[in-house]
């Protein structure tokens, strides 16, 4: 066989991923129900202008509470995992510069790795750069 691959044999085509297991329509029910008495963080109507604003219409107002509490989780788990980081960059600090405080700065390079985790990525705007003017340069 290996003799026919080198020889320009075609190779075999690669297997298709295995589809998900199909949810139930009653599960799905079910969390919709139970959703009723949750209240979002991310208010609905911000949710549904954004919605909006990707093309996305829905007349059913459990779907777009799902949706913010996607999103709810989402930066639930970007926080926690900057918050994370900010704590290892600070047990890294040499003790002289922790000056024994227990505050936690968290910082846009935090939130920017914990995004950078998620597939989103961020860079500070030029604006931002100050140009020397910091250190008595013009």
């Amino acid at each position: 066989r290996a003799a026919a691959m080198s020889a320009g044999a075609p190779a075999a085509a690669p297997a298709a991923a295995a589809a998900p297991p199909p949810i139930e329509k009653a599960a799905v029910e079910d969390l919709l129900e139970a959703m009723d008495g949750f209240v979002p963080t991310i208010p609905e109507e911000v949710t549904r202008f954004y919605l909006r604003q990707t093309g996305f219409q829905t007349p059913d107002d459990r779907l777009v509470k799902l949706v913010s509490l996607a999103a709810q989780k989402f930066a639930a788990d970007v926080a926690q995992e900057a918050v994370q980081r900010c704590k290892w960059r600070r047990d890294g600090m040499r003790a002289k510069d922790r000056a024994d405080d227990k505050r936690l700065v968290l910082t846009a390079e935090d939130l920017a790795e914990a995004l950078k985790d998620r597939g989103v990525s961020i860079a500070k705007p030029l604006f931002y750069y100050d140009g020397g003017a910091g250190r008595g340069e013009p």
